[in-house]
């Protein structure tokens, strides 16, 4: 076989290689989306566009809920408040647990003792449900999704939920007495409890503690 048939075949194999291979070549579509209605017709309004979804202010607690993808608006406005309701929940439980930690490592305690009674207060938080929870607001969008070949109508919603600085301190609390409930038979640890409870309020000063040290604790 000479060299120049040799390259027409070469030739040949290559571009049918390439038919084969373009056969399985998956061609991503191209998303676009864009509002076409919001409820109420304003613009949005700032706790929508902030960057921060849990923050203090004026006396309390606010939680940024989100949900999308309902083509229903009543079922996307319930999504976004239930999300709302839950975080803001255990953004504030978050927040009770860092200040009785912290109220507790600024005393003088034995380790074993302070271990026992951090753990017996975070399990009475966790296990109690926030009351006073507030829907404040709501927002909602209309997205257009247009795609190479289909496009879809459906929702986002935005809900801003609440909690005053009364049903933070009523949770407060309602941990702390639960947790000398459970520790009375154990006299250094309910000792402890009275000096971390004391110092868990002064500290407190009339002001909620900052958003910025509610990282929740290991």
């Amino acid at each position: 076989m000479n060299k120049q048939m040799m390259l027409v075949l070469l030739s040949a194999g290559i571009v049918l290689l390439g038919a084969c291979s373009s056969k399985n070549v998956i061609n991503t579509p191209q998303l676009s989306v864009k509002v076409v209605e919001t409820i109420p017709a304003s613009a949005a309004p700032s706790w929508v566009d902030s960057t921060q979804e849990f923050w203090e202010k004026g006396g309390q607690y606010f939680y940024r809920g989100t949900a999308e993808g309902f083509t229903n608006l009543e079922a996307a406005k319930r999504a976004a408040a239930a999300n709302a309701r839950v975080n803001l929940a255990e953004q504030v439980k978050n927040v009770v647990r860092n200040e009785f930690s912290r109220a507790l490592e600024a005393g003088a305690y034995d380790e074993n003792t302070g271990g026992y009674l951090k753990d017996v207060f975070f399990s009475a938080v966790e296990n109690i449900t926030l009351s006073g929870v507030q829907v404040r607001e709501s927002y909602l969008q209309r997205l257009l999704e247009t795609g190479d070949i289909n496009e879809r109508l459906y929702y986002r919603a935005y809900v801003l939920s609440s909690i005053s600085k009364t049903d933070y301190n009523k949770l407060v609390r309602a941990a702390f007495s639960d947790t000398k409930a459970q520790v009375a038979a154990n006299k250094s640890a309910k000792q402890l409890a009275l000096e971390t409870e004391a110092r868990f309020w002064q500290q407190q000063q009339g002001a909620l503690p900052a958003v910025a040290q509610t990282e929740a604790v290991q």
